[in-house]
């Protein structure tokens, strides 16, 4: 091997990178409104982003507590799931690791 190849791989090592960039994703993003409104919550719909060709995977997490509620959801390109949203947040993933918060519009 060259010093350049060590040395890149030492610090890709070094900085804890377990997935190459590039890597493709499982799931699209969704995309998630606003639908009707209660005093105490709301019930949202969620969808695969526009143009996408595979499902979105999202779950709810309890804001006080951060437990997952339920199992996650798969919502396939074409479709809508609908969720009430009281005390939880929308949380999403595109590769079944890293979950991100789902902006409600």
């Amino acid at each position: 091997m060259h010093l350049s190849t060590l040395l890149a791989l030492a610090l890709t090592l070094g900085a804890g990178v377990s997935a190459p960039q590039g890597a493709p994703a499982r799931y699209c993003q969704p995309v998630a409104y606003r639908d009707r409104v209660t005093p105490v919550g709301y019930e949202a719909v969620i969808r695969a982003a526009p143009g996408c060709r595979k499902a979105a995977k999202v779950r709810k997490e309890n804001l006080f507590t951060k437990s997952i509620i339920g199992q996650p959801s798969l919502v396939p390109p074409g479709s809508a799931e609908r969720v009430w949203v009281f005390t939880h947040r929308l949380y999403y993933t595109l590769d079944d690791r890293i979950w991100r918060r789902l902006e409600v519009h």
